[in-house]
Formats: C-alpha cells, sequence, structure tokens
C-alpha cells in the first residue's frame, strides 16, 4: 500500500510540474523585456530556495515561530557551504549549520524559558549544470546533539534527496525537488521518523537584484497513517550592490493542522568569490 501511494504521489507531484513548466513557457514576446542582471547575483538569488546551485557562502538565520499553545522560539543558525568543481558543468559541496535556539513556554513556572544549542546537521551533494537547466542532490545527517532535551528533535536522521530546476528566462526560474527522510536512531520513546518531502519553489528576480520567491511544500508522513501536509511560504530578497551580502526575509504558513500559527525567518548570506566563471 505504501509503495502504490508513493508511486501516485510521485505521478501527480510529476504531472503538477510538467504543467507549471508549459505553462511558464509560453509567455512569448514577453521575453524581449526581460531585465538585465549580472548572472552571478542571479545565482546567489536563486540559491536560496534552490539547490541545484552551489556557491560557497556563510549565512545566519533568524527565525521565530509561535504556537498555538502561546509558546515562541527564536533559532539563530550559523551555516557555511563549501563547493568546489568537479568538471565543466558539475559541482560538490559541503554543508554545514548548527542552530542555537531560545524557547519560551506560555506557563506560568521558574522553568519557562531555556537557550541552548540545538540539533547540528552535515551534508553532501552535487549538482550538474545543462544550459537552462540544472539538476543536484545529495546526502545529509541531521544529529541528536542539542545542549537540551526540549531543543532537540531527539533523533538521528538520514536525508536522501535530488531536485530539477529550469531558468525559463534571465528573471525567472522554478525547481521541483524530492527529499526522503528516514530515522536511524531514536531516544525517549519518541517514534521513528519516516517521510516524504516534496517542494516546488520559484524565485522572480526584479532590477536592481531584488527578488520575490514562493514555495509549496508537502509532506507524507508513512509512520502516521501516510498523513500529508501542506505549507505555502514567501519572501524577498535584496542582493546588495556593493558587497557580496544577500538579505532575504521570509513568512510560512501551514494549510493544514499543525502546532505552529507561523513561521518568520530574516536571513543574511555572505559570498564568497567564486571559483569559476559562469556559463
Amino acid at each position: 500500500m505504501a509503495a502504490n501511494n508513493l508511486r501516485l504521489v510521485l505521478r501527480e507531484s510529476f504531472e503538477w510540474f510538467l504543467f507549471f513548466t508549459l505553462l511558464l513557457s509560453t509567455r512569448g514576446s514577453v521575453a524581449a523585456a526581460e531585465p538585465s542582471i549580472n548572472p552571478t547575483k542571479a545565482d546567489q538569488l536563486k540559491q536560496l530556495n534552490d539547490q541545484t546551485i552551489i556557491a560557497t557562502h556563510v549565512s545566519l538565520d533568524s527565525e521565530w515561530e509561535h504556537f498555538k499553545d502561546g509558546a515562541e522560539k527564536a533559532t539563530w543558525t550559523l551555516a557555511g557551504l563549501w563547493g568546489w568543481p568537479g568538471g565543466d558543468s558539475q559541482d560538490w559541496g559541503i554543508r554545514f549549520e548548527l542552530p542555537f535556539s531560545y524557547y519560551r513556554t506560555d506557563q506560568a513556572s521558574g522553568d519557562d524559558r531555556l537557550g541552548g544549542v540545538g540539533d547540528a546537521e552535515i551534508g553532501l551533494g552535487t549538482a550538474f549544470r545543462l544550459s537552462t537547466w540544472r539538476t543536484g542532490g545529495g546526502i545529509e545527517l541531521h544529529t541528536d546533539t542539542a545542549s537540551d532535551s526540549i531543543l532537540a528533535e531527539k533523533v538521528w536522521r538520514s536525508k536522501a534527496g535530488w531536485g530539477v530546476a529550469h531558468d525559463f528566462s534571465r528573471w525567472l526560474s522554478a525547481s521541483f525537488n524530492a527529499d526522503y527522510n528516514h530515522s536511524v536512531a531514536e531516544r525517549d520513546d519518541v517514534r521513528p521518523q519516516r517521510y516524504l518531502e516534496l517542494s516546488l519553489p520559484t524565485t522572480l528576480i526584479f532590477p536592481q537584484a531584488w527578488s520575490i520567491n514562493a514555495r509549496y511544500k508537502t509532506a507524507i508522513d508513512f509512520e502516521n497513517g501516510d498523513r500529508w501536509n501542506h505549507r505555502v511560504g514567501v519572501g524577498v530578497a535584496k542582493r546588495l550592490s556593493k558587497v557580496p551580502i544577500v538579505l532575504s526575509a521570509t513568512v510560512e504558513k501551514s494549510l493544514t493542522g499543525s502546532a505552529k500559527r507561523f513561521q518568520a525567518s530574516i536571513g543574511i548570506v555572505y559570498y564568497f568569490q567564486r571559483y569559476h566563471s559562469l556559463k
């Protein structure tokens, strides 16, 4: 049954992606009015939501989550990605993330506030550039390394994923990503995790290196009756003109039952000089 459901999910997702691709490819004469933008800056704006672009950078994200029970959680995530060429059209990259969280409950108790280090993640991936198409993916490991159990997911979890992206024009890009998550160890009676995430992010680039992005994301929880969860998010980003820094802000909302009311984040990314010129 799970295998049939998985095939159905993948088939429907591919059909929607194909429809979206064909719809955007009919833009016709709009291409003549495309804004001019530096290719490097465009890639830096796209990479915020596109795993098929690998560029060496460090980033700091500030995320705020508000829950229905009144609790709040703030997380500052320090991340780095080191990329290197694997050929004329291939890149490799290693990514590391270390979150620092502050959690506040709505309880009138003496221990309703807590801060510390969250679960770290490390990943290895590759990407290929094929003219206006790109594809790439990799594997990641979510570790159980938080300084307090309240800040931890209490699992060691692997994630394997792949994505395909297409530049419909110099100002419009979209991708389709599939990521399979599977916990390899749990503690404190936490149930095993096994779910598939599918996402469709789109980036619209404007003059002066501004961009707007939108993302639809769904997850199928195979350990909870094949339950579906749907989320949508929108964001805005700006690449500074004098220094290779991208500033961004996003808001995400769940469309299904969730403990979160919403999630908002602000990020800053510093890009190091690329090791090769863009094609």
